[in-house]
């Protein structure tokens, strides 16, 4: 008897933990990988990527960029550099997603009759 009664306060007090965490306010109980500050500086290495971040706290609005050295630059995306790298990155995409199309071999469905 006295081992049930360990056995329902653990399983009790696990049930109490759980429910705490479940009604803990989004993110308190998360890792954010995102950008909490950005900065304004020129990037001088390669940048061969981008991602573009929404405010959402911690997390604040800003332009990620991606460099051939494997970094990730978290950048103010109001500056007019940023901007114009934005639209040459997104040019860049979309003349390699037509050029994906256009190599795209299509094969003749079967017509077959029985």
């Amino acid at each position: 008897m006295q081992f049930n009664k360990k056995v329902m306060k653990t399983i009790a007090a696990i049930a109490v933990i759980m429910m705490i965490q479940s009604t803990l306010p989004d993110g308190q109980n998360k890792h954010h990988e995102c950008c909490t500050s950005v900065s304004t500086e020129t990037i001088t290495s390669t940048i061969t990527g981008f991602r573009l971040q929404q405010r959402n706290l911690p997390c604040v609005k800003a332009v990620i960029f991606y460099t051939e050295e494997g970094e990730t630059l978290c950048t103010y995306s109001k500056l007019r550099w940023v901007k114009l790298k934005v639209q040459e990155l997104r040019k860049l995409q979309h003349q390699k997603q037509n050029m994906n199309m256009n190599n795209t071999v299509s094969t003749p469905l079967s017509t077959t009759s029985s």
